[in-house]
């Protein structure tokens, strides 16, 4: 007869599972936009630079990369942890950065009908992989192996 931890150990594993599974199908979808990009680029489709599109194709690959390092190695621990930090990271950072381009031309350019546009469209992204590598940096750091 299995004890109670044992049960309750099984299904904290299946459901770690499962979101693994999740965050696998996640990088996948998260990493279309980026290949997409690298296409045009390198078959010179576009014949200039798109800074648009290098912005949300960063902020998609980022985002394909978080979900992927959980999908395989979000069984350890260690490496949770230091997921959490790069997440934490790229939320603060995000954040912090969207809302000074989304209020900043508000207040600064009020005529502006665009102006929230560049929290959305620029400093959101730009903040959220800022965040990312940062957060990534500073949980390696913390939490090293001993």
């Amino acid at each position: 007869m299995p004890a109670k931890g044992r049960s309750v150990s099984r299904a904290s594993d299946t459901s770690w599972t499962m979101l693994r599974i999740l965050a696998g199908v996640g990088a996948l979808l998260f990493s279309a936009f980026p290949l997409l990009y690298l296409i045009q680029v390198l078959y010179l489709i576009q014949g200039r630079f798109d800074l648009l599109g290098l912005l949300l194709g960063s902020t998609f690959g980022t985002a394909a990369v978080l979900c992927g390092w959980f999908a395989l190695r979000g069984q350890f621990p260690e490496s949770r942890a230091r997921m959490i930090y790069s997440m934490l990271g790229g939320l603060i950072g995000g954040g912090i950065s969207f809302a000074a381009g989304f209020v900043g031309p508000l207040i600064f350019a009020p005529n502006s009908n665009q102006g929230p546009l560049l929290g959305i469209l620029f400093t959101g992204p730009i903040g959220f992989v800022v965040g990312v590598v940062l957060g990534t940096i500073v949980g390696f750091l913390r939490t090293e192996r001993k």
